[in-house]
């Protein structure tokens, strides 16, 4: 028996701090990658209910489930940009907010406006520094030109996206100040941007800077942002049974570790494949946080007791030290793992 535990009440917690934080803010709730490994539709009912109505996809096949599962009249917000056809018409029938971040993405979003004779609301993206998606700063004059010769394009509003906010004020403080800067270019050219938003939940909780009209939130409601933020609940552990117990004599190999005394080991039937011990080197985790993870491995708790992994964390298996702790096969050990890297484990709620 193995699963992944998601506390609701966690959730509601993260939730209230956001709220604080964001000081009256619209506030979008990112909801890419499976709502952060919390489920997409069960976590955005969750944050309806706390009074969030604004929600944010990377994938239309999310925006489909959502309006399917009664998001009728909440915002939602396509986050990445696309110039592809089939993927517009799409979220044009959803009534989705498409995201403009090139020239080529709104002609063809306003084409098919055309085409279905409607008038589609987007957002423009502006690349501050992260180089992913958006207009360089210094196309002002083709942002100007969707303003002005797009007729069936609503711009309701304008966003970028950090790169480093999570560990550097100065870059973060640059790119907001970069963004800024072409806001007032296009509102000097007589143009009205919207809603504007840059900040995520990093910049939320460790800047009192940047909040603008709305604020764009994923992490922060897994409590899990990226360098770590007071005030927040970290969401997520994986529940899993003792499949064997026994003891085991010095020198005995196990994996790469050589037992030095007479142990009793536990074997746990999870391993990096579901998520346990895995370290996020995407999201503001670099070689020297990775070097140090490798020193010092996660730990388990079973029976409300701290065990220690025994060599290396296995693809499948986690072997752990258990000669000080009274347990047998059956017993639950619990281990934190971000949700957003569990994989094979079926979600549970409580």
């Amino acid at each position: 028996m193995k699963s992944l535990i998601i506390e609701k009440n966690a959730i509601k917690n993260n939730v209230a701090a956001v709220k604080t934080r964001a000081r009256g803010v619209e506030i979008f709730a990112d909801l890419s990658g499976d709502a952060f490994g919390l489920g997409l539709l069960t976590t955005a009912k969750l944050l309806r209910d706390e009074g969030i109505r604004s929600f944010a996809v990377s994938d239309p096949k999310d925006a489909e489930t959502l309006r399917s599962a009664g998001f009728i009249e909440e915002k939602l917000m396509m986050l990445r940009s696309t110039a592809d056809s089939e993927e517009l018409r799409r979220l044009i029938d959803l009534n989705v907010i498409c995201t403009v971040g090139s020239y080529d993405s709104a002609v063809a979003i306003n084409g098919l406006a055309e085409e279905n004779r409607t008038v589609c609301e987007v957002q423009i993206k502006v690349d501050s520094g992260l180089g992913r998606y958006g207009f360089m700063p210094s196309e002002t004059d083709k942002i100007a030109s969707i303003f002005r010769y797009m007729p069936n394009l609503a711009i309701v509003g304008m966003f970028s996206t950090y790169s480093q906010s999570w560990k550097s004020k100065k870059i973060t403080l640059l790119q907001m100040d970069t963004f800024q800067s072409v806001l007032d270019k296009l509102t000097e050219m007589g143009f009205e941007v919207g809603t504007t938003h840059i900040c995520d939940s990093a910049a939320l909780f460790k800047y009192d800077f940047g909040r603008m009209d709305a604020i764009r939130v994923g992490t922060a409601f897994s409590g899990r942002v990226p360098g770590g933020v007071p005030g927040l609940t970290k969401v997520g552990y994986i529940e899993a049974s003792v499949e064997e117990v026994g003891w085991f004599p010095k020198n005995h190999r196990v994996g790469s570790a050589v037992l030095k005394k007479p142990a009793r080991l536990a074997v746990l039937s999870v391993g990096y494949y579901h998520g346990f011990g895995v370290i996020n080197l995407e999201t503001g985790q670099g070689i020297l946080d990775f070097i140090r993870f490798r020193r010092k491995k996660p730990t388990v708790k079973i029976g409300g007791q701290r065990v220690k992994v025994v060599g290396d964390i296995g693809m499948m298996h986690t072997i752990v030290d258990v000669t000080r702790v009274n347990c047998r096969v059956g017993d639950i050990a619990t281990m934190d793992a971000d949700p957003v890297n569990v994989k094979g484990l079926p979600r549970v709620y409580r």
